[in-house]
């Protein structure tokens, strides 16, 4: 087995490796076992399984397993990623403690892990490694000037504004074009600026003293209240010429291509030529995502005066930063994002953040040395063999719909029979030679990553679509599906306990990762978005009328279902927001419960802990969304989050499954309240 890079195998290496065989070691045989994906101490058989299945199958687990201080929601994918970040740890430690050779990865990680610890450099350092930013932004004189700040920000990976980012061609996915999309607000989306509820009123008020207090410490105390609530109000403006987050869900109603010429019409004050002749773009044509925002940028820049662009465009910068500054910035940070958006109580400890900046700004870097300790071959085909398991079952259940004719049949098994499957990590690891790390300072070094990974990401506008590139390092727990490339992608931290276990059988493995997360997955290649794109992941109706009608009906009912439930307080799900998620999650579950029948037929139904099979699978699928959340976080994820709240995930989507109701012997409506196949 290749343990690591060609550079790890050199003899000055060799200590790291000790040490990394010992992060190994503790990783294998040490510390608490995450429990097998069905955890019968996880059941509160007290509860109703008929009323609130998430309840029975969950409520001892969440009971014993209450949210620590620093979490805004816990359960088992917590855990899970607790466990990947202590392996990671070990990983970067070990790095930091044996220094390698100027530029490799070893080294980058070493010192990356360095600087972020090092907090009393941060300290000492203050405001200087940010402030010839600050400087530049301070010396614009002329409102011309701002796309090209707006570009400058832009490439350090701060929101400014708006984006330029590379995406697929959805009409030819084989390319990839630029696209402008919406951007450039601190609240988490358009409708936080623009309630009327006494919640988001007050939440307002708290988030423009957020954005006085980094206005301040970064040097305008003179006026930084009143600078704060012009900047609010800029937001305000864009916000209000923003496409609302359901909205963007259709594929065909973002795309607008536009050449640069009409573009630079159209919207003059944007100076889109200047724009990306500061990005370093070439490009004839654009992808204008929301025109609507484009305007209410162009006409924000005609009526908003200058100094309130800078305190914005230094806001933007600051509220970035911040977790690279010093701790009063972090602070600062914390008590508006962490404390009042999300209602956690504590910040993470210093080297828990410090993984996690790790593992975005180096994340391959990491992953090749984490499937190394974690996940080897061996594990890789047993899911990539449970993959193909659920993937015979969809095939299977497509073969078999009686409402949808054989024309769209066929395409949608061709798709079905296309769709790629990537396990575990990808073929070839991705090099961060331009990417310098240096012991100067833990700034610099996040500026370099971020500004790295822009210039990684815009040169790929105009070129073929890179089909071996992964969007999720190995050590994510979770999974995607890219629709434009066909592909589900299942990175190896998320094939672990408690999700799934070669030795733990199928029932447990089905219902968890099967069902819950490859079934689920599948399915978004079919759900109200997925389904309007090919085999080649293009946009194209390959949908006669009728069948088009029949599915429509059928996301319809999900949409209601979703619209008509409270999420949390007040608060009411949009439909067409959790319709994607929630479709996947139904057209998951019953797949993987078809591939549990196939995989039992002949077999004893044999009892576990006194549940029969059936009885087990729809208990780990459940407990799959072992969470319990703070309410601030769940009224966040409400309103801008596509997945619903871990109880509705498994409540809602059991409620529609007439063989959950069989299996535990629940009264059955006369049909399923919504149906997907």
């Amino acid at each position: 087995m290749r343990l690591f890079s060609a550079a790890l195998r050199l003899a000055a290496a060799v200590a790291l490796c000790a040490a990394l065989g010992a992060a190994r070691h503790a990783a294998g045989g040490s510390g608490k076992l995450l429990p097998e994906p069905f955890d019968a101490a996880a059941i509160d058989r007290s509860a109703d399984a008929c009323k609130n299945f998430f309840g029975f199958a969950t409520g001892r687990y969440r009971a014993a397993h209450p949210i620590p201080p620093a979490y805004v929601e816990y359960g088992y994918i917590e855990e899970l990623v607790d466990r990947t970040r202590d392996i990671v740890h070990g990983i970067v430690t070990a790095a930091r403690a044996h220094p390698s050779r100027d530029g490799s990865n070893e080294q980058k990680l070493g010192t990356f892990y360095g600087t972020c610890m090092d907090t009393a450099a941060i300290e000492r350092h203050g405001s200087a490694p940010i402030r010839p930013e600050l400087d530049r932004i301070a010396a614009i004189t002329d409102r011309a000037e701002l796309p090209a700040a707006f570009a400058r920000l832009g490439l350090l990976g701060v929101d400014a504004a708006f984006a330029l980012n590379p995406t697929p061609d959805i009409y030819d996915s084989k390319k990839m074009i630029a696209e402008i999309e919406q951007g450039g607000l601190g609240l988490p989306e358009r409708d936080y600026y623009l309630r009327t509820d006494a919640d988001s009123r007050k939440l307002r008020i708290q988030y423009t003293a957020y954005v006085q207090t980094m206005l301040r410490l970064g040097g305008d105390a003179a006026d930084a209240r009143r600078a704060a609530r012009a900047v609010v109000e800029l937001e305000t403006r864009l916000a209000r010429g923003a496409t609302p987050v359901a909205d963007l869900r259709d594929p065909a109603a973002t795309y607008h291509p536009m050449t640069v010429e009409a573009i630079a019409t159209r919207t003059p004050r944007i100076e889109i030529v200047r724009y990306l002749n500061a990005l370093g773009v070439r490009a004839t044509q654009l992808n204008i995502a929301e025109p609507a925002f484009l305007s209410a940028l162009d006409a924000a820049l005609a009526l908003t005066p200058l100094p309130t662009w800078k305190s914005y465009l230094r806001w933007r910068l600051l509220d970035t930063f911040a977790p690279a500054l010093p701790a009063r910035f972090e602070a600062a940070t914390f008590a508006f994002r962490g404390r009042i958006l999300d209602g956690a109580k504590t910040e993470l400890p210093r080297w828990k953040r410090c993984v996690n900046a790790e593992n975005v700004l180096l994340g391959e870097a990491v992953g090749e040395r984490y499937v190394a300790l974690t996940f080897p071959p061996a594990a890789r085909r047993s899911a990539l063999a449970m993959a193909l398991r659920i993937k015979h079952a969809y095939r299977g259940e497509l073969e078999e719909l009686r409402w949808m004719t054989p024309a769209t049949k066929r395409t949608a098994l061709a798709k079905l029979d296309a769709m790629g499957l990537k396990v575990g990590y990808p073929k070839t690891w991705r090099s961060y030679a331009g990417y310098a790390v240096r012991a100067d300072s833990y700034y610099g070094n996040t500026a370099r990553g971020q500004a790295f990974e822009r210039r990684y990401e815009l040169a790929q506008i105009g070129r073929p679509v890179n089909r071996a590139e992964w969007d999720m390092t190995p050590q994510t727990v979770n999974a995607y599906n890219d629709t434009q490339r066909n592909e589900i992608v299942l990175p190896a931290a998320q094939l672990q306990r408690p999700f799934y276990d070669p030795a733990a059988g199928d029932p447990a493995n089905f219902g968890a990762t099967g069902g819950g997360t490859i079934g689920h997955e599948i399915t978004h290649g079919f759900d109200d978005e997925g389904r309007k794109l090919d085999v080649r992941g293009n946009l194209r109706n390959w949908w006669t009328p009728s069948d088009q009608r029949r599915f429509n009906a059928r996301a319809q009912c999900v949409i209601n279902q979703f619209d008509s439930t409270t999420a949390v307080g007040t608060i009411h799900y949009t439909g067409r927001l959790v319709a994607g998620e929630a479709i996947a999650d139904l057209g998951g579950v019953v797949i993987g419960y078809r591939a549990l029948e196939t995989a039992l037929a002949g077999t004893p139904r044999a009892r576990l802990d006194g549940f029969t099979p059936e009885q087990r699978y729809f208990l780990s699928f459940a407990q799959s969304w072992s969470e319990s959340i703070r309410p601030e976080a769940a009224r966040t994820y409400a309103l801008t989050d596509p997945h619903p709240l871990p109880r509705d995930r498994v409540n809602i989507t059991l409620a529609n499954v007439p063989e959950w109701y069989a299996a535990f012997d629940c009264p059955q409506p006369s049909r399923p309240v919504c149906e997907v196949w």
